[in-house]
């Protein structure tokens, strides 16, 4: 079985998927079908990871999708997979919406109890929700590389096109991600504990 991002057959598959985008950009609603079947568990687990809220991630995806129907004219398929094109379009989607939740919260917020509040909130979580924790505390390559990495099980060449940066650039972004994560979660253990 082929890992998450790389297609399986290689050029064969590549065919399939040359012809799967050029339906879609007939508009074909079966096209559309295919690749929403195909990829919205992956853009989902996504958006999922880089914001740690499900129902959001859920609507967000949708919204992936739909400005995929909108920009596919201007999409032409060069033999990277399409789900690297549907990324991208899922990091400036997931991107948008939290520079809108940080203007919406900023309004919202008045009081620096509201935030201690919040801070110790976060140290409830359990394991995992403080891994996601740390995760969204990364820069935003970072989380792109340790998502497409560690979640969605992309080597280092798949993640180098999704982000288009070169491979060597993506080791050392995974480098850094990993010490900055080791470091946030054993700071939240310290002060746990404490």
């Amino acid at each position: 079985m082929a890992p998450a991002g790389e297609p399986a057959g290689g050029a064969l598959a590549g065919a399939a998927e040359a012809e799967l985008v050029e339906q879609a950009r007939a508009l074909s609603p079966d096209a559309w079908a295919e690749i929403y079947r195909r990829h919205v568990q992956q853009v989902y687990a996504y958006i999922y990871y880089r914001l740690g809220d499900p129902h959001t991630a859920e609507d967000l995806a949708s919204d992936v999708f739909v400005k995929a129907i909108a920009g596919i004219k201007g999409y032409s398929y060069r033999g990277t997979p399409l789900l690297a094109w549907l990324y991208r379009i899922a990091h400036n989607v997931t991107a948008d919406h939290r520079k809108m939740a940080a203007r919406h919260a900023q309004h919202q917020i008045g009081d620096a109890a509201y935030v201690e509040e919040r801070r110790d909130a976060l140290h409830e979580r359990d394991e995992r929700e403080a891994m996601l924790d740390a995760i969204r505390r990364l820069t935003e390559d970072q989380q792109q590389v340790v998502i497409l990495r560690f979640y969605q099980g992309m080597n280092h060449a798949d993640v180098s096109r999704v982000i288009g940066k070169p491979e060597g650039a993506v080791k050392a972004l995974q480098t850094r991600a990993l010490r900055s994560l080791r470091r946030l979660l054993t700071e939240g253990q310290y002060r746990e504990s404490a």
